[in-house]
């Protein structure tokens, strides 16, 4: 049943009685069972019958008693109490008064899946003007995912001339959505239209009556299900509610449902420096669209835009590639040889850059995004010569690879779309001893379809963990999460991921430790079907025996997807930057985790609105740069800017001295270091594209401090640590951290 607190329990208003539901399946009758809450607690109310055992899922529905004076909250669930097996599943609590469900505490719309009323839904009327003719009525065709009893509303327009029609909450005080001045507003509605003109249309209310405000958006046609939505401007004075619907301009027909109206959440509050942290946007613009970014072991930045998803510049064979010097504040350009756009990319043992995939071919016009045609191609950069240098091809084509770095400094690499724009089934790996590509014969496969950008990590025992973080569309089938051995190429689904489907363009990270091998995945949305992009953040512990996923806190403020997520120096995590929709609707929100305390702290926001195409990367002296942005028009932001956690101000910083630059598995390395030391770690420098980095990595170094010696252990498991340059830094009692030292682990 619910949880019988405060925020869990269903509040109910004395009077009223109220229909439940819950679906189940049970090889024995089970009862409907409830619970109600007075100011003297929690007690049992009654049973509401039973119903029988079902194979097959049903619904269990009965209405309450009239609830009682004093009575505040109810839980309700299906009860069994003899030898057999119940589940359950859909739990719902709707007010009989007046047929119309109660909408969410946070929702503003009262009906909004059209569930209840006849031959109009409840609280909607129908609207337009101009010369057509129109047959219209509820309808059974609704979303796969909506609640039962949804129901949606056709509209179907022949004989177009003129105007447009559409179903729109009721313009009376108890149906249209009261707004405040000054605030903004999320709208979404699901539909499906054949007709090539749609858009989302807003009315307002104000002491002079109700009147036409705005057409928020145009709206394509689609033959499936899809989302409308967008965010209003803000409030005008003197405007408390407001009516939106989805209006059909053109012969076809247009159904609609789950209409929703919820205010957007306002900027967080912001402190001082020390408490929030502080943003600065460098004056510089980069000379290109850094689309890739790779930290190298000497300080500076690889940013690669290739033709930048620039078809023009595809067309010209005009690719772009630069080293940003973040202390000299210069960009340095490279040249490119083929377009690395949309490749895949990660620091090699020796330092080097290895680049994989990238574009072969453009969409064709009018075609989408998933048309763009993989290449095979594959370099190295090497940061010594500034330069990149050809070696053998990939076995198959890649655009949108991920390689994930294993711990004899090999690479594994898989996912993306072949040279026939489809996704490929190919899993491929990089000999680093002989800088080539093996043949598809060498590598175990499991001709399986990653996605695109695939968030894949390496654990300890030398398995694989894919987080059901990805890019473009849906997630994969089952759970949307698994456990892979590639060395046997078998997979086992992980349970637990809540929204698979909306997990496209999520942030995921390695949480700091690496040693305690637990996962989080934060936000994302669903750049096909556009819906509104959500806060969930679900955190796996995968040192347990049968790791699932299991909630975290959300993620504050409203859902987001292109979320940058990145480990920072204290232990702390960093979520940054997003957009509530595919390329649109940026969110300006930033927070901080404490995985000790498993909680948010909001801080100052990026004052750059970022969503596709965004990356971000820990320098070594502890900052945060943030670049890119590629929005639906197709601009490209060129500004970076440059994040100073609040342990920037909060004290002197501890320094290190004398460290070694290099070290091997399980060697005790010695330093000096100022400053009361609890804690000294290893950082991957970070190469990232498309909020993907599934190399980065926070590794604890067990240690001692005597006066100023440090002594601290490298870890003998490689795959803990796997071969490379690495940031070393310690953490002072006062969890600050001080700028890093390289040291090459072998």
């Amino acid at each position: 049943m619910q949880k019988e607190s405060p925020d869990c329990a269903p509040a109910v208003t004395p009077g009223q009685v109220y229909n439940l539901g819950v679906w189940y399946q049970s090889t024995v009758p089970v009862s409907i069972t409830t619970f109600r809450h007075t100011a003297s607690g929690w007690t049992y109310w009654g049973d509401l019958g039973k119903v029988p055992a079902a194979g097959a899922w049903q619904e269990a529905k009965a209405s309450t008693p009239v609830v009682p004076d004093g009575t505040d909250k109810i839980v309700f669930g299906l009860s069994i109490s003899a030898t057999g097996q119940l589940t359950t599943d859909d739990y719902s609590l709707y007010a009989t008064n007046a047929g119309t469900p109660l909408p969410a505490t946070n929702e503003l719309v009262v009906n909004g899946n059209l569930a209840a009323g006849n031959p109009l839904p409840d609280c909607f009327i129908t609207g337009g003007w101009g010369t057509k003719s129109l047959t219209q009525g509820l309808n059974t065709d609704v979303p796969a995912t909506a609640p039962a009893g949804s129901r949606s509303y056709a509209l179907t327009v022949s004989a177009y001339a003129s105007g447009d029609a559409k179903l729109l909450q009721a313009e009376t005080p108890a149906c249209a959505p009261a707004v405040k001045a000054g605030s903004k507003y999320n709208l979404s509605v699901n539909y499906k239209s054949t007709a090539a003109k749609n858009s989302i249309t807003i009315f307002s209310h104000t002491a002079s009556g109700w009147g036409y405000w705005t057409d928020l958006a145009p709206v394509a046609a689609s033959d499936t299900w899809a989302v409308a939505a967008g965010t209003t401007p803000a409030i005008p004075a003197g405007v408390d509610a407001i009516s939106f619907g989805l209006s059909i301009s053109a012969n076809g027909t247009l159904l609609t449902t789950n209409y929703s109206v919820q205010e957007a959440a306002a900027p967080p509050q912001v402190g001082t420096p020390a408490q929030v942290g502080s943003w600065e946007v460098l004056n510089a613009p980069m000379p290109l669209r850094g689309i890739h970014s790779t930290l190298l072991s000497d300080g500076r930045l690889l940013l690669i835009a290739g033709s930048g998803n620039e078809g023009s510049a595809f067309a010209a064979g005009t690719f772009k590639a630069s080293i940003w010097d973040p202390n000299a504040g210069t960009f340095t350009p490279v040249p490119v040889p083929y377009d690395m756009f949309c490749a895949g990319h990660l620091t090699l043992a020796d330092g080097k850059v290895l680049i994989g995939g990238g574009t072969a071919a453009y969409p064709t016009t009018g075609a989408g995004p998933t048309t763009f045609k993989g290449s095979k191609a594959s370099y190295y950069f090497d940061p010594k010569d500034n330069s990149f240098h050809q070696i053998s091809d990939m076995a198959g084509a890649h655009w949108y690879p991920t390689m994930t770095k294993l711990g004899n400094g090999d690479v594994w690499s898989a996912g993306g779309l072949n040279e026939q724009a489809d996704g490929t089934v190919l899993t491929e790996m990089f000999q680093a001893s002989t800088l080539k590509w093996l043949p598809s014969g060498s590598v175990p496969q499991t001709w399986s379809f990653w996605g695109t950008y695939p968030h894949m990590y390496l654990l300890e025992d030398g398995r694989m963990f894919y987080a059901g973080a990805h890019t473009f569309g849906n997630g994969l089938p089952g759970t949307g999460a698994s456990l892979y051995d590639w060395r046997k190429a078998q997979m086992w689904d992980v349970p637990g991921l809540r929204q698979k489907d909306l997990r496209d363009q999520a942030g995921s990270v390695l949480l700091g430790p690496a040693q305690d091998q637990k996962v989080m995945i934060v936000g994302g949305g669903n750049t096909q079907t556009n819906t509104t992009a959500i806060n969930l953040v679900d955190i796996i512990d995968l040192k347990q025996a049968n790791p699932t996923y299991v909630p975290g806190p959300d993620l504050p403020g409203p859902g987001k997807g292109y979320v940058n997520l990145l480990n920072l120096p204290d232990r702390t995590v960093l979520a940054a930057d997003g957009a509530q929709h595919n390329r649109s609707d940026n969110v300006l929100t930033a927070a901080l985790y404490q995985p000790a305390s498993n909680r948010w702290t909001s801080i100052a926001a990026d004052p750059v609105g970022r969503n596709y195409h965004s990356s971000a990367i820990l320098l070594p002296d502890g900052r945060v740069a943030i670049l890119g942005s590629n929005p639906l028009d197709n601009s490209f932001d060129l500004r970076i800017s440059v994040y100073s956690p609040p342990y920037l101000f909060n004290g002197t910083r501890p320094t290190i001295a004398a460290a070694p630059s290099s070290a091997t598995y399980g060697q005790q390395i010695t330093f000096q270091a100022t400053g009361t030391i609890k804690a000294a770690q290893l950082m991957s420098p970070m190469s990232a594209t498309h909020q993907t980095d599934t190399n980065a990595r926070l590794v604890d170094l067990p240690m001692t401090a005597n006066g100023g010696t440090v002594s601290a252990s490298i870890p003998s498991n490689p795959n803990l640590l796997p071969p490379g340059p690495y940031m070393l830094t310690v953490v002072d009692s006062n969890n600050i951290p001080s700028i890093a030292k390289w040291v090459w682990i072998s």
